[in-house]
């Protein structure tokens, strides 16, 4: 089975590549072993939204991510040092991914057979 990883890299309600990502890895898993990076401002998709979906006209995508591990995703991750950055050890978020370093993030690209950024 072929291993895809996904980068999320773009802050919830900036644009549509945040939820066409979540979208996209969820139809992936159908087919393929699936893992997610969230680096840069793509980690702040794991904070729990506090806005009614309604107050931003956008869908809220982002409590599905609990639901990745029925889906067979269970490989989550995330940068490190985006989560220094932009101070998220403090925060309330909708799931915990496993933090990786550079290091980590380098073999987790040279394992993957495509990687998808979003």
């Amino acid at each position: 089975m072929t291993q895809l990883l996904f980068i999320l890299s773009h802050p919830p309600g900036s644009s549509i590549y945040a939820q066409e990502a979540f979208d996209a890895a969820l139809a992936g898993s159908a087919f393929s072993n699936i893992a997610i990076l969230f680096v840069g401002a793509g980690c702040l998709q794991l904070i729990e939204p506090k806005l009614a979906v309604e107050a931003h006209q956008r869908k809220d995508f982002q409590r599905g991510f609990r639901a990745l591990p029925d889906y067979d995703v269970h490989d989550v991750y995330g940068c490190e040092d985006s989560f220094k950055q932009f101070g998220l050890h403090n925060q309330t978020l909708v799931i915990q991914p496993t933090l990786l370093t550079r290091v980590d993030i380098s073999a987790h690209l040279n394992a993957a057979q495509r990687v998808l950024c979003f």
